[in-house]
């Protein structure tokens, strides 16, 4: 009988970890377009039309995206290192518009309806919903939910960013007798 010992090397828990937050990610942002898509049907005036169309589909696209990227991380493929790196990016760039959205109190003026004035904790919980949250925060001025929102996308970066984990993703596969 042979055994074989391993050692985990940083960069496989580099990678196991960018995999596990981008997993994390798709499924925030699958109950956030849920939460959005409940809201929606249960009182269709409540929210604005448009607005939940493409935030629902964003929502989707970013499930995707960050699924995929961690498909791919797992089988050790660079692109899907990417594929979180330009999704995780995304998911920031909608928090960052979110808290300077509130920062500058920014007012479309044309009239959107959206979900009503939250509590602190309540705001959070709804900036980690992925792109809904996102949306959230812009409309609702809610620097809780758009911290959330960028915190969620730094936390999925940060490991698929780290030079260990493309070194991992680098070696490419290896065969095992």
């Amino acid at each position: 009988m042979v055994v074989l010992e391993t050692k985990s090397t940083i960069g496989e828990v580099t990678a196991i970890v960018a995999v596990c937050c981008a997993g994390l990610a798709a499924v925030a942002n699958l109950v956030g377009a849920a939460v959005l898509l409940r809201a929606f049907f249960g009182d269709p005036a409540r929210l604005d039309d448009s607005l939940t169309l493409f935030a629902t589909l964003g929502a989707m696209v970013a499930a995707f995206a960050f699924g995929y990227g961690a498909l791919l991380l797992a089988r050790r493929d660079q692109t899907g290192r990417w594929v979180i790196i330009v999704a995780a990016l995304a998911q920031l760039g909608l928090g960052a518009l979110g808290l300077l959205a509130t920062l500058l109190n920014y007012d479309p003026e044309y009239g959107t309806h959206w979900f009503a004035e939250e509590p602190v904790l309540r705001s959070i919980l709804v900036g980690l919903g992925g792109v809904p949250g996102a949306v959230t925060a812009i409309v609702n001025h809610s620097w809780a939910a758009a911290l959330a929102c960028i915190g969620l996308g730094g936390l999925v970066l940060l490991p698929a960013a780290l030079p260990w984990t493309a070194t991992y993703t680098a070696t490419g596969r290896t065969a095992t007798v």
